[in-house]
């Protein structure tokens, strides 16, 4: 049988890829805290209200989340650090095709 079109749970995870602030945002943390500052600085280029949009949204996703103690840090949550090893993963794979190319 031929596909038509992805399954929701690929489609959502080619939708976090494809806003290219969920994956700027997911690959700057991991899973020690992370100050909101420091994040503002890391991403460069998004507005601090989008930043702030961003990490609610990825904090729905359960991608991340608030320290307790601390409402200004981020770190990833399981799920998180999963989505982050596959955004290294993709660059990775990204940076051997380049690679080949180069040598071509």
């Amino acid at each position: 049988m031929a596909l038509t079109q992805l399954n929701l749970g690929s489609e959502l995870g080619l939708e976090v890829l494809h806003q290219r602030w969920y994956a700027l945002i997911l690959y700057q943390l991991d899973s020690a805290p992370t100050d909101f500052m420091e994040l503002r600085r890391t991403v460069r280029g998004i507005s601090t209200f989008n930043l702030l949009l961003r990490l609610k949204k990825l904090t729905e996703l359960g991608l991340i989340e608030t320290i307790p103690e601390d409402d200004y840090s981020y770190r990833l949550t399981t799920d998180g650090a999963t989505f982050h090893t596959i955004l290294t993963t993709l660059e990775d794979w990204g940076n051997l095709q380049l690679t080949r190319e180069l040598s071509r």
